[in-house]
């Protein structure tokens, strides 16, 4: 090798030396082992916090107060704050940590810090907090040479602490992520009371016995798949933006709502919605005790009932298919006729008169076991249009029991189909023997039951067995 670039060589591998011993003394020492990390508040329990405030890097300072066992925004506005966000201040708080300390009393000179301005460590505090009245004090600093973490120092504590970048994460947090987004804030076992109103009617639930019940603008079961999921959508209701100042009422539309939910808890404690007029893009306007005015994704309008019909239990059939032992079948055809099928369960399955094909009424019950409508054609009605409807008579009665003898054997199902109307808003005709409720099954139900007794013979029964082929020789 030639003596120049022999000392090319030589000169970069010194500086690259110097490099890492600079970065090493930026680093400061690190302890060995994870139980050598030192926290920057020693001690310090996310719990006792009182308040805390975060400087922002525009903008007028946050503050978040702790209000028993939930947090407010005091600065720069009174307003709800998001309780997980305002905890994840506190923790990180408590839980801020450093492998690596520069510590004035460490033996090793390399060990020890510099003047502040080489961590940037001579800004103001950027977070201040309380505990037990007294105050404390964080200062974030730059981030190191390595990619991933800061230099932060706790006022009065002449240590520099590396900690790591993200566990400073949740102290820079902006307003718009500290404040409380949620439009409601209740405990979905606690509610006893739903009502909803809108343009053209309005519906009331209570919770009777912890099942659901309508009570407005009739008494009936309600559908508890449906409250449910209004119970879930409302808990999970967030806020796209804030308006502030707020345009008025009329312009906001919540003069004459699309919608209002008012929901009563356990101990009196109520809370209120009102969905409002379309505003730019895909949001609507929406108010709660909560929030004030603020826009919302329009698509929950299509999400939430806004009908007693759609409230109501449209339950036709609800069994476990297996329990079932058995079944009768009665066909009434337009000239009087009738073909009655029954059916009994065996250890060897189904057996069936007229015979069925293998498996038809194992999958028959199947369909049946969870039968409900999608909504209901009418309430009661006299036998001329129960005519009409295919329901008096009957064009089919299915009827479905349990283990037992005689009337200890429990019905499962007992119900009435009729006629079979497509299109839009329509369906098969149902009813349940001990209701005066019809209902239109959806059309993609139907195509699993079967509707005449043309069409049991066609699609159920079991075909006779081709006549075997002549012998020719014979």
């Amino acid at each position: 090798m030639k003596p120049r670039n022999t000392l090319i060589l030589l000169v970069l591998a010194i500086l690259a030396g110097a490099a890492l011993w600079q970065f090493e003394l930026r680093e400061g020492a690190k302890p060995e082992g994870d139980e050598a990390r030192t926290k920057v508040f020693a001690g310090l329990d996310a719990a006792q916090i009182e308040w805390v405030e975060l400087e922002q890097s525009e903008g007028p300072a946050v503050r978040l107060e702790k209000r028993g066992a939930a947090w407010r925004l005091t600065q720069p506005i009174d307003f709800a704050a998001d309780r997980m966000a305002a905890d994840g201040v506190a923790s990180a708080l408590a839980e801020l940590a450093s492998e690596r300390v520069f510590d004035p009393a460490a033996e090793d000179a390399a060990s020890r810090p510099e003047a502040p301005e080489s961590y940037g460590l001579a800004r103001e505090p950027r977070v201040r907090f309380s505990v037990a009245g007294k105050m404390r004090a964080l200062r974030l600093g730059d981030p190191t040479p390595v990619a991933g973490n800061r230099y932060v120092a706790a006022d009065g504590d002449a240590r520099v602490f590396v900690v790591p970048e993200w566990q400073t994460a949740a102290l820079a947090k902006p307003l718009a992520e500290l404040r409380e987004t949620r439009l409601f804030d209740f405990e979905r076992e606690k509610l006893q009371k739903i009502a909803l109103s809108w343009p053209d009617g309005s519906a009331t639930l209570e919770k009777q016995a912890e099942a659901w019940r309508l009570t407005a603008p009739l008494d009936d079961l309600a559908d508890e798949v449906v409250v449910q999921a209004l119970i879930t959508d409302l808990q999970g209701l967030r806020a796209d933006a804030f308006l502030a100042p707020a345009p008025s009422d009329e312009e906001l539309g919540f003069s004459a709502p699309a919608l209002r939910i008012e929901l009563t808890a356990e101990g009196g404690a109520s809370y209120a919605l009102v969905l409002g007029a379309k505003r730019d893009g895909d949001r609507l306007a929406a108010r709660s005790g909560a929030s004030g005015a603020v826009e919302v994704a329009a698509s929950i309008l299509e999400r939430l009932p806004m009908s007693a019909s759609a409230l109501r239990d449209k339950t036709l059939a609800n069994f476990v298919a297996s329990d079932a032992q058995r079944f009768t079948l009665t066909f009434t055809e337009p000239a009087g006729e009738t073909l009655r099928v029954t059916g009994a369960n065996s250890a060897d399955g189904w057996k069936t008169t007229p015979t069925m094909e293998p498996g038809a009424a194992s999958a028959l019950l199947a369909e049946i076991s969870s039968l409900s409508g999608r909504e209901i054609a009418a309430e009661s009605l006299g036998t001329v249009e129960l005519a009409a409807f295919g329901l008096a008579p009957p064009r089919v009665r299915l009827h479905v029991l349990g283990a037992g003898d005689g009337d200890a054997a429990p019905v499962l199902a007992d119900l009435r189909l009729g006629v079979l109307r497509a299109g839009s808003g329509s369906g098969l005709a149902a009813q349940r023997v001990d209701r005066r409720v019809i209902y239109w099954l959806d059309e993609s139900r139907a195509s699993g039951l079967p509707q005449s007794a043309a069409q049991f013979r066609e699609s159920f029964a079991a075909k006779p067995l081709p006549a075997a082929p002549s012998d020719p020789a014979r």
